[in-house]
């Protein structure tokens, strides 16, 4: 019978129960909740277990969008979201959302994966629909067309994802993690040719509210969301200050603003702590020549891991 209902045992055992109990409620509140975009098994689940392993409460989520509202709601907890990859490009949703969310949301670190990949399937039937996320689709898609040139590819939110679908089916392959296979009973099928070129996803680990203080480290990043002026030569001013000063510009990405057509707010990293007076005074600066000029803080760029 369980413990349900009953009170707790008198006398010391009773103490030393309670005692247990009220511990491990506080291990659990001083736990870091991180969010990532799910299922497990996904890219962004890889990278978590890597940075935080079991020091932190990892919770799943459906999409970037759902990362980044957790986050919100909880000023106390992490979300990771990425951001970039080197062969399918910019994550929009998350730069989209970063914009949307710059007064109430700052980045705390700057990670990287190096991704892995392989061909899974439940049998060794020649597959006819092939699932992965869109950027592994992309950078593979040569490939693909080469080896299966009469299989459908079908993006889906994540590699984790097309890893369950290809559980489901005899005639389905997935483009996933290898680490996925055991997770869902598959196997691989191929590999990819290794061409000598590393696909590196850049993630984001962010929080809201105020940006706690920065570490000392050999690169730290500075993350801006910029409106400009709907003028010609807008842009060339805003980065001018930049220039002069030999502030390099290490991401800038240009998204249209809903509902005013031809008119553009930039999301934009810059070498250097914004705490550092120069750095500051060329913040300022900018900010003149903006309509509105944001911080997301500054942040440090972390290892890069293998998945």
């Amino acid at each position: 019978m369980g413990m349900r209902g009953q009170k707790p045992p008198r006398g010391s055992l009773g103490r030393e129960l309670q005692g247990c109990q009220e511990f491990a409620k506080v291990q659990a509140d001083l736990m870091q909740v991180v969010y990532y975009l799910g299922p497990e098994g996904t890219f962004s689940h890889i990278l978590a277990l890597k940075r935080f392993g079991k020091k932190a409460d990892l919770r799943r989520c459906d999409t970037i969008d759902a990362v980044v509202e957790a986050s919100l709601k909880d000023p106390t907890s992490l979300g990771l979201v990425p951001v970039e990859n080197s062969s399918g490009g910019t994550v929009y949703d998350t730069v989209d959302l970063l914009i949307r969310n710059c007064q109430h949301v700052h980045v705390v670190e700057e990670l990287a994966l190096d991704v892995r990949i392989a061909l899974l399937a439940k049998g060794d039937n020649v597959p006819q629909t092939i699932y992965s996320h869109f950027i592994q689709l992309k950078h593979h898609a040569e490939w693909l067309h080469r080896v299966y040139p009469y299989a459908q590819l079908r993006a889906v939110s994540s590699t984790a994802l097309a890893a369950k679908k290809a559980a489901s089916s005899k005639t389905a392959a997935a483009l996933a993690s290898p680490g996925t296979a055991l997770i869902h009973g598959l196997k691989i099928l191929k590999e990819p040719p290794n061409k000598g070129t590393l696909n590196v996803t850049h993630f984001f680990i962010i929080q809201a509210g105020r940006p706690a203080p920065i570490p000392s480290s050999p690169l730290i990043k500075t993350a801006l969301v910029a409106a400009l002026p709907n003028v010609c030569g807008s842009l060339h001013k805003f980065l001018g200050p930049f220039a002069r000063q030999k502030i390099s510009l290490s991401r800038i990405v240009s998204r249209p603003v809903p509902g005013k057509p031809q008119t553009y707010v930039f999301f934009a990293e810059i070498e250097g702590n914004s705490t550092d007076p120069t750095i500051a005074r060329v913040i300022e600066r900018a900010g003149k020549l903006s309509e509105s000029l944001v911080s997301l803080g500054s942040f440090t760029c972390g290892k890069r891991y293998k998945s």
